[in-house]
């Protein structure tokens, strides 16, 4: 009897043994099934098909390059890093450490390194901190969505069919982009867009808008409740630029091929006008160049 026992408790012992090494593995650096504290992290790219990123109190950069894995990792001794994997999902959290009176000027970074390979969906969230995605070479996503409460955007060199950013107070920014769709919401702060492809859909309540487009093969649409709009415009194409302010003024420096002017309204066209600019500012200039 009592062999019997000691056998029922070796092999008790040895299955919790082996269910603690399974969660040690699944929760480890590849596969982290529970949200875990990490220094850093190295995941397949083949393992996710959405990266979603958010940070409280910290920066976070996405950088591309040429390598075979997407790697995470925190710099300054400010700030931590959560790891969590869900499906094909995979979570990553920065936050900053409690009580950093001696690191007032460290301020963490989240910096994560994703192959040029990776071509699905990355969100970043932040509550107080800035944003920057850098494609390097050129990064091509299926869906780019980037939100701040509190701090700057900056994008370069990427290409995505869906775009979306939203902020509250800060200022967002973009070089060598473009996006099948894209959508911009910004409750104060500036909206600087150069070099930028595609349909774009930008609205801001208080701030300004500085929009250099490459292309207008695409419907661009621009609001302002209060703030100015300088759009450079293409030199070829076939566009109508319908602009209008309730309370300002309209300087067309553009060599448009048709025009007309009333009050406080203008349209431009050029080729045969197949694209709709359509820019709008209840209380501001408008510059079209």
């Amino acid at each position: 009897m009592k062999r019997k026992i000691a056998k029922g408790l070796m092999a008790a012992s040895v299955l919790i043994c082996c269910l603690f090494l399974v969660k040690e593995v699944f929760a480890g650096r590849f596969f982290p099934l529970y949200e875990t504290e990490a220094e850093s992290a190295s995941i397949p790219p083949r393992a996710v098909n959405s990266l979603s990123v958010s940070s409280e109190q910290t920066d976070v950069k996405i950088i591309a390059e040429a390598r075979n894995d997407i790697a995470a990792n925190m710099t300054g001794p400010a700030g931590k890093m959560f790891v969590q994997s869900r499906g094909k999902t995979l979570n990553l959290k920065a936050k900053e450490k409690g009580f950093q009176f001696l690191n007032l000027f460290q301020r963490p970074l989240l910096i994560v390194r994703i192959p040029y390979d990776y071509h699905r969906d990355i969100t970043v969230h932040t509550s107080s901190g800035s944003i920057a995605v850098d494609g390097n070479k050129g990064l091509s996503l299926a869906h780019l969505g980037v939100r701040s409460v509190s701090g700057n955007m900056s994008l370069k060199h990427v290409k995505t069919d869906v775009f979306e950013a939203k902020g509250l107070s800060g200022n967002l920014t973009a070089a060598g982009f473009a996006a099948k769709t894209g959508a911009v919401r910004l409750s104060s702060g500036h909206v600087g867009l150069q070099h930028v492809a595609g349909a774009l859909d930008v609205r801001v309540a208080s701030g300004s808008v500085d929009a250099s487009l490459e292309t207008a093969d695409a419907p661009v649409s621009v609001r302002l409740a209060s703030g100015s709009a300088a759009i450079s415009l293409p030199k070829d194409g076939s566009f109508t630029v319908n602009a209008e302010t309730a309370s300002g003024r309209i300087r067309p420096s553009y060599s448009f091929e048709k025009t007309s002017k009333e009050g406080g309204a203008f349209t431009g066209m050029k080729g045969s006008g197949a694209r709709p600019i359509d820019i709008k500012v209840t209380s501001g200039n408008i510059a079209l160049q």
